[in-house]
């Protein structure tokens, strides 16, 4: 049994997770539904290339701050960071182009230079920025500290309101004559979600203020953060457990006990309950009381307050995000990792506007990043484009399953990527020709992976009721039951942070909050012995084969028991230095586990598979992901490029003991004579419908000269009566998807790590 649970493993589950296990030695269960830990501060990996889905940049981290003091805490001094340049955040306007400085001074300074009618308003400003902050701290202060200090910390906070009780819109359009003032000084909303008209002027200040001297980026991406903070974790017993769905809030005798949760691991969910003598919920107001705790009865009349207060708070923004790889180095654009925010004229709050634009291919707004510059990666160059959106412009699709959503879905997603490139290209010129390869995040993508309502990534909308409400902070109505993250606190990573340091202290009591200032103060001392959690196994590396010039067969000795096995489902490799990487299994019997990895990306996982050798150790967590063998009378086509071929390789292996491998059929791709693993895993069962594609040389008779495109183009099939399946480099998957959605295949299979 565990002493606490947290549900999600998001940077406020973390945190209360990692301050618990840290300070005082509890053994922690965190459970996540997706397979890849981190909430909205995990990235997501395409052929060595990644992009962190949630955090673009963080304010106040910079040595000593009270952020960098929890994040060195709870890594152990492991999470490093990288400074962004001086000019970090770029405002785009007709007419304006504006440089935000990493230095308050120089950016009032600048302010004035521009407005100069405007100098004493701008000044103001600034000073009504931090009275803001003030009062909203002393909020947040509220729920950590011991309850006969709560009263005092009120009472200063009433004496402090002044503008934060304001909305953004009201407070700049009683400061500011100028209009283009206004809209710059507004351009920083999509760090919380709500247009001026609509977030509070304390929100916008805790923003602002945030970013006052300047920004900072987690070195190697925000990945190492759920990385790093898991090892304090698993140090003190506890562990973070991956696909894992809670279904509902255990309550018994008025108080919560426990979780009951579908372990998605294997190839059938199991029900599981887990008992702990306290439960946090880090997935928000809205998921935690109207779906995974009764809306009736005495628990429903309990938490009726919260939920309505919830429901008029769940305006906030969703969006898209076109992720990017590029050909070559983004500073060949004169770019040094700046944010740059793009916008076609200076009224934020045409939200009908936007969602209009943003869906016809014409978004009036966008932010532009580039992750690879910010974590200090030289090897693969990406960018991320998002604009904010309206969720309800994709609800159609809802009930649809990701990646079966059709056609019309797919033709939306192409035409709002094109617009958002176009409209960076106004800023950016040449960004569109260093495009290697590109894909869309919907708000049904965000809902899917995080289980935000709508998307909504930053929780309750950051109106001033939200501001002002005493409901919201890591109390709940319910004994034994916290929240963390940003319903706890506010939106934003350090925000979510506070909510986590704030639930902490709750559990913990009166003692929390002076325990957890103590264990601060000390300093990052290392995390202790490196225990291996229940979920991860030790693998022994027991045999090296060089299949292509680029690709290797592995084979390792699992020790310990696993979830059941199904064709088509992944493993995760520790590749040291605190990454992991994910490889599609291609067999796994008898505690044997094989993988085929490419060692052409010369990433992590690259360098760790030519440095390994028969007798290393590693660890992996294993079986994950639903890809899968789908039950149907359909025929069968499977299409793979290099290592792609690995998954299908045990579904090849299932259809052939039932005697269907002879129905299906096999499209391969590779360059030539040399790549191709057909011919290397011929004793393999194989489709004997098999034509291999060889892009740069002759194929051999019965083949294909060209790409697997090629060949699926001249395919001829029952378009409802057929199923494809795809696996490869993430351009030829985008390719091959689209050519079949166009000529109205139904059932197309993607694996998607």
């Amino acid at each position: 049994m565990h002493d606490v649970i947290v549900i999600g493993s998001g940077i406020g589950g973390l945190t209360a997770a990692g301050l618990l296990a840290r300070v005082a030695g509890q053994r922690v269960l965190v459970l996540e539904q997706h397979t890849e830990p981190g909430g909205l501060t995990h990235v997501f990996r395409r052929d060595g290339a990644s992009w962190d889905v949630g955090l673009h940049y963080i304010g106040e981290v910079e040595p000593g701050s009270r952020a960098r003091k929890l994040f060195d805490y709870l890594s152990g001094g492991e999470l490093r960071w990288n400074r962004m340049t001086d000019g970090f955040e770029r405002f785009v306007y007709p007419g304006l182009d504006f440089v935000v400085p990493s230095d308050p001074i120089v950016y009032q300074q600048r302010l004035i230079d521009r407005f100069p009618d405007e100098k004493r308003a701008i000044r103001r400003y600034f000073r009504d920025i931090g009275r803001a902050v003030r009062w909203s701290v002393l909020g947040f202060m509220q729920g950590m500290v011991p309850k006969p200090v709560v009263p005092l910390l009120r009472l200063a906070r009433n004496l402090l309101t002044g503008p934060a009780a304001l909305t953004t819109a009201a407070y700049l359009n009683a400061r500011f004559r100028s209009p283009e003032l206004r809209a710059l000084l507004a351009s920083q909303w999509g760090d919380y979600g709500l247009p001026p008209s609509r977030s509070a002027f304390a929100m916008h200040a805790i923003i602002v203020h945030h970013y006052l001297h300047g920004a900072w980026f987690p070195q190697g991406g925000s990945a190492r953060i759920a990385r790093t903070f898991e090892k304090g974790i698993e140090a003190a017993g506890g562990s973070v457990r991956v696909a894992q769905q809670v279904t509902e809030i255990v309550v018994e005798g008025g108080r919560v006990v426990g979780v009951k949760v579908l372990d998605r691991r294997g190839p059938q969910p199991i029900e599981r309950l887990h008992r702990a003598a306290a439960v946090i919920s880090n997935v928000g107001v809205p998921v935690t009381f109207n779906r995974l705790l009764p809306t009736t009865g005495p628990v429903g009349a309990a938490t009726a307050e919260l939920r309505s207060l919830a429901q008029g708070l769940e305006g906030g923004s969703s969006a898209v995000t076109l992720y990017l790889r590029l050909k070559a180095d983004p500073r060949t654009l004169g770019l040094q990792g700046e944010n740059i925010w793009i916008s076609t004229d200076l009224d934020h709050d045409d939200q009908t506007g936007q969602d209009r634009g943003l869906l016809a291919g014409s978004p009036h707004r966008i932010f532009v990043s580039f992750p690879s510059l910010k974590s200090g990666d030289e090897r693969f160059h990406t960018a991320e484009i998002i604009g904010f959106a309206n969720e309800q412009s994709f609800a159609i699709w809802r009930d649809q399953p990701k990646g079966h959503r059709g056609q019309a879905y797919g033709e939306l997603k192409r035409r709002i990527s094109e617009g958002l490139l176009k409209l960076a290209e106004t800023a950016l010129p040449g960004l569109t020709d260093l495009v290697s390869y590109s894909e869309l995040a919907t708000p049904l993508t965000i809902e899917h992976y995080t289980a935000h309502p709508g998307g909504r990534f930053y929780g309750l909308a950051a109106t001033v009721e939200r501001m002002q409400s005493p409901l919201l902070g890591p109390w709940t109505p319910l004994p034994g039951l916290f929240l963390s993250g940003s319903d706890a606190a506010c939106a934003g990573i350090v925000g979510a942070m506070n909510g986590g340091v704030a639930a902490a202290c709750q559990v913990l009591g009166a003692r929390g909050y002076p325990m957890i200032q103590a264990a601060l103060r000390t300093g990052p001392a290392a995390i202790g012995p490196d225990l291996l959690s229940p979920e991860k196994q030790l693998a022994t590396l027991m045999n090296r084969q060089r299949l292509t010039p680029g690709i290797w067969s592995l084979e390792f000795e699992v020790e310990g028991e696993t979830a059941p096995f199904a064709p088509g489902q992944f493993a995760r490799l520790h590749v040291g230095d605190d990454e992991w990487r994910d490889y599609s299994i291609a067999g796994f019997r008898g505690g044997r586990l094989r993988l085929l990895i490419s060692t052409r990306t010369g990433g992590h996982g690259s360098q760790f598979v030519q440095q390994l050798r028969p007798g290393d150790r590693t660890r992996v967590e294993l079986p994950l992901g639903t890809y899968s063998l789908v039950p149907s009378p359909h025929r069968r086509v499977f299409v793979a490029t290099g290592t792609g071929l690995a998954p299908f390789l045990p579904m090849f292996a299932a259809l052939d003991t039932h005697g269907q491998l002879r129905e299906a059929r096999l499209l391969f791709g590779c360059r030539d004579g040399q790549d191709d693993l057909t011919v290397q895993l011929a004793g393999l069962p194989l489709p004997g419908d098999l034509t291999r594609c060889y892009s740069q040389a002759e194929a051999p008779p019965g083949g294909v000269r060209g790409r697997v495109t090629h060949a699926l183009q001249a395919q001829a099939f029952d378009p409802a009566n057929t199923d494809f399946y795809l696996c490869g480099s993430s351009a030829m998957v985008e390719d091959c998807r689209l050519l079949l959605e166009r000529r109205g295949a139904q059932n197309i299979y993607v694996e998607a790590f």
